[in-house]
């Protein structure tokens, strides 16, 4: 039963490491405050990506999608992203933003902190990104 639960831990902080991983990867922050308040900082748009450490979709959706130089260089130029574990750091993001399927995303205006608009699901580069324009659109408008 020890040999388990080690094995059940270590598999655990391994996920965890690989969110941290990919976070530092495409810059990225863990924290949802500080990605509200940068984002105010900086006028732009907080994008909160919920994931899982068990989810096959969510790596997927990592990978192809968020890693993409298309995708970075309109997260980079327009928001402020966060990544959260959908679980592991449930009580560090608001309630509202708990996700019934991941990946999500909420775009979300930081001054309100209220979504402006969200996706659930994996979403191909080309989707995402016409997603991302929807978005930054909406976000002009309520400025």
């Amino acid at each position: 039963m020890k040999y388990l639960l080690v094995l059940l831990t270590m598999f655990s902080l391994a996920y965890s490491a690989q969110i941290d991983k990919f976070a530092s990867d495409v810059n990225y922050l863990r924290d949802y405050q500080e990605a509200v308040e940068t984002a105010k900082e900086q006028n732009k748009m907080v994008m909160l990506v919920l994931v899982g450490d068990y989810c096959p979709w969510c790596r997927k959706f990592e990978k192809k999608t968020l890693k993409s130089e298309e995708v970075k260089e309109l997260v980079d130029k327009n928001f402020i992203a966060v990544v959260i574990d959908k679980y592991k750091d449930k009580d560090k993001y608001p309630k509202e933003y708990y996700a019934p399927l991941i990946p999500a995303v909420y775009f979300i205006n930081p001054s309100t902190q209220k979504p402006i608009l969200d996706t659930v699901a994996y979403m191909k580069k080309k989707e995402y990104i016409e997603n991302m324009e929807d978005a930054l659109g909406l976000f002009e408008k309520e400025k």
